[in-house]
């Protein structure tokens, strides 16, 4: 933390100053300091609107657009790049540190050229070399291989990576390389392997200073991924909040979208609609206006998933934006559109995506790996050949999912989909039907006839324990502030006033023991 400070503070003192070429400089020098802590971003404020024409050194401009790019500020970003001349670049390491960034800027226009850029930033370093430089080019290339669908050498690179910044005790860096590592195992189907090594991780950070345990806790996010695909959906909320909170106060902007994503899916299998509606609010508070294409999605589908069913006119807007992107690249667009399409199609107010299209998909997903999304799309088969009732080919998808549940352990999303198949699940494996069933049936009744939503019912038992606001919160790992907000819809719902009413109200028509 003293470290952190004194950097601030020596920046702001020579921006004061107007010591610019002394400014320049200290960025050259001090280049590992600005990367290897979490507060890229607070530099980067400090940094932005600095006049860097006065110098011919690329290095102070380099770094500025890197954390232009790792800040989200993709507009200012461009303009830098343009004003940094490849065939000035002096040395490997400074052009290692240019390609890298190329790398990623190439990948949101064309894969294979960040691919290239990638390989190039490694390639142009010594090969026995062990530097910051070497850490960060085999982090993005680890970044482009996972994105061109390449898991297993993702996993390999970022693992590499994570060897070379440990080493080097650049800690922050070499969490960011192992979460990389763990999301992409996690991919391919390894969830007993991330769950243990998250374990480790975390049990290991109980030693770390408070600043480092801060940013461990992003760890919490493969491991609340994970417990979400085995079908424990309060554990992966806990997790995944506190990974929210360690991800929101160190502004790691690139992995915001799939915390999200992950959350929003556990509130919906618990029914939690309120979290629900929160985090959809939040989203668009921080993100609509940035048009980052993750994100914007996301907005979509959390309105769509949140719409109640005599108000879809007002996610029109989504469902085209939906309809028009799958047109566009069919079963090659991005995921969360696919899903959304299914969703819709399944209530039946889409009908864009054709059970031909997710067949295909999932030919590709086979063939690139992908487990948890394996899985998915078999339910969505099954699913969509019940309704149009080929019930052969929709126990054959049945079986196949629950396969993948047999070989890898994992269930999730037999409680995120809005089931049809469960009355054929008995027949097709009554053993996994009566683990599953009890989930379903209770999300069902949850959804369908209680007056409180699952959440709302959890507290109100807790409330019913004669446990306080505070001590809901630690229970809950939610703040004083959403045990208030609850508190007053579950008032609200059952007509009272106060706590004792709340429970008498709430025992009388059973809606807590």
């Amino acid at each position: 933390m003293i470290e952190k400070n004194r950097l601030q503070m020596e920046l702001e003192d020579l921006i004061d100053k107007r010591s610019l070429q002394e400014l320049y400089i200290f960025m050259e020098n001090h280049i590992i300091e600005f990367f290897s802590t979490p507060d890229i971003s607070k530099y980067y404020k400090t940094l932005k609107n600095v006049d860097y024409s006065e110098t011919k050194k690329l290095t102070p401009k380099i770094m500025l657009a890197w954390m232009a790019f790792l800040s989200g500020d993709h507009g200012n970003l461009f303009l830098i790049i343009r004003d940094i001349d490849e065939m000035a670049l002096k040395g490997p390491e400074e052009s290692s540190l240019f390609y890298s960034l190329k790398a990623m800027i190439g990948y949101m226009m064309n894969p294979t050229e960040g691919l290239r850029y990638a390989k190039l930033s490694i390639d142009i370093l010594s090969k026995e070399k062990t530097s910051f430089y070497m850490g960060n080019a085999k982090l993005t290339y680890g970044q482009m291989l996972a994105n061109t669908n390449q898991y297993r050498l993702a996993s390999e690179m970022f693992s590499a990576s994570r060897g070379i910044f440990q080493r080097l005790n650049h800690h922050f860096l070499a969490l960011i390389a192992m979460i990389n590592e763990l999301l992409n195992r996690y991919k391919l189907g390894e969830f007993e392997f991330v769950v243990d090594k998250c374990k480790e991780e975390l049990f290991m950070a109980s030693s770390y200073t408070e600043e480092m345990q801060t940013y461990v806790n992003a760890i919490h996010l493969p491991l609340g991924m994970c417990y979400y695909e085995m079908n424990r959906p309060h554990l992966a909320i806990k997790h995944l909040a506190l990974a929210k909170d360690s991800i929101d106060q160190l502004g790691l902007f690139h992995m915001h979208g799939l915390i999200e994503l992950y959350l929003f899916k556990a509130y919906y299998v618990t029914s939690d609609t309120l979290a629900m509606e929160q985090l959809k609010n939040e989203m668009i508070l921080t993100f609509e206006k940035m048009n980052y294409r993750q994100t914007d999605l996301l907005i979509s589908m959390f309105k769509v998933f949140t719409a109640e069913k005599g108000g879809l006119h007002l996610v029109e807007v989504d469902i085209e934006k939906f309809e028009l992107e799958f047109g566009k690249s069919g079963i090659d667009s991005h995921s969360i559109i696919i899903e959304s399409l299914v969703y819709l199609k399944l209530k039946g107010f889409s009908h864009m995506i054709r059970i031909q299209d997710i067949e295909k998909r999932l030919e590709n997903l086979k063939y690139i790996g992908m487990i948890p999304h394996i899985q998915m799309t078999m339910l969505q088969l099954a699913e969509l050949y019940y309704l149009e009732k080929n019930k052969k080919m929709a126990v054959y998808y049945l079986k196949e999912a629950i396969q993948i549940y047999k070989d890898y352990g994992i269930c999730g999303c037999f409680c995120a989909l809005p089931l049809h198949t469960t009355a054929i699940l008995q027949e097709t494996d009554e053993r996994f039907y009566s683990m599953i069933h009890k989930n379903v049936k209770a999300i069902d009744i949850v959804r369908v006839d209680s007056m409180l939503t699952a959440r709302e019912k959890e507290i109100m038992n807790l409330i019913a324990a004669g446990k306080t606001n505070e001590e809901i919160s630690k229970i809950l790992f939610i703040s004083i502030g959403t045990i208030k907000w609850h508190t007053n819809h579950i008032f609200g719902k059952l007509e009272v006033k106060n706590r004792v009413q709340a429970i008498q109200k709430a025992k009388k028509l059973g809606e807590i023991t």
